[in-house]
């Protein structure tokens, strides 16, 4: 296996989307990862369980490595060449499906090491692994949020209009999200950077109404998606 000696030399690791989505017919979901550097990139996937109480705050649970666990990856180290990409599959192994759960998936990078399950052949000379651990220095971990959706999904978005106020609620039991969501005036210009809003099962978006002002949204339930515009 060859190493990238130079000192300048490092990964750049792209995870691609932020947010990934397993809908209740789907038992895995394929992650590729690129490196777009100049240097081997060593990955550890990390899975954490994404809790959220009943005002929508999330909490992470420890990272589960041994034992029964809902979600893993296949495999959990990556060894990822300058230019290159390799996927990891992500499988889900909780069982009932009666409910959504939230996992954040983290693509950590690490200085090689055999008893960490990384195959690195039986050389690799001192220059090489301080090479490598230069480059690991100046990498920073990236992370991805999967939602994994009940098996029998139920969307059903309402739109609460009042005088002052349009409510957007989720009363089904898997997320919706309102992508591209922007503030724009009467004529749909000028509008805000857009963003992407999850709204999960039970929690709301309250839009408040302004004169010669609109709000527009791409709103993605499952695979369908329709456009939206709440006028003022």
């Amino acid at each position: 296996m060859f190493f990238n000696k130079d000192v300048f030399a490092s990964a750049e690791i792209n995870i691609g989307t932020l947010y990934d989505y397993m809908n209740g017919q789907q038992s895995t979901y394929l992650k590729r990862v690129r490196n777009q550097g100049d240097s081997t990139a060593f990955i550890k996937v990390a899975i954490h369980e994404i809790i959220y109480d009943e005002m929508g705050k999330p909490s992470e649970l420890a990272e589960l490595t041994e034992g029964p666990r809902p979600l893993i990856a296949s495999p959990s180290r990556m060894i990822i060449p300058a230019n290159g990409m390799q996927a990891t599959r992500l499988l889900y192994m909780g069982g009932g499906r009666d409910k959504e759960r939230y996992f954040r998936i983290r693509f950590i990078p690490v200085l090689p090491k055999q008893e960490d399950g990384f195959d690195l052949g039986a050389n690799i000379d001192s220059d090489s692994q301080q090479a490598v651990s230069a480059g690991v220095n100046i990498l920073t971990g990236f992370g991805t949020i999967v939602f994994v959706m009940p098996k029998e999904s139920l969307f059903d978005t309402q739109f609460i209009k009042e005088d002052s106020t349009t409510t957007v609620i989720n009363k089904g039991n898997t997320t919706i999200v309102l992508d591209f969501f922007e503030e724009c005036d009467s004529r749909g210009k000028n509008c805000s950077t857009p963003s992407k809003i999850h709204l999960l099962p039970n929690m709301s978006k309250q839009l408040v109404k302004k004169s010669n002002h609109l709000y527009q949204f791409s709103l993605i339930e499952g695979d369908k998606s329709r456009s939206i515009v709440i006028g003022h």
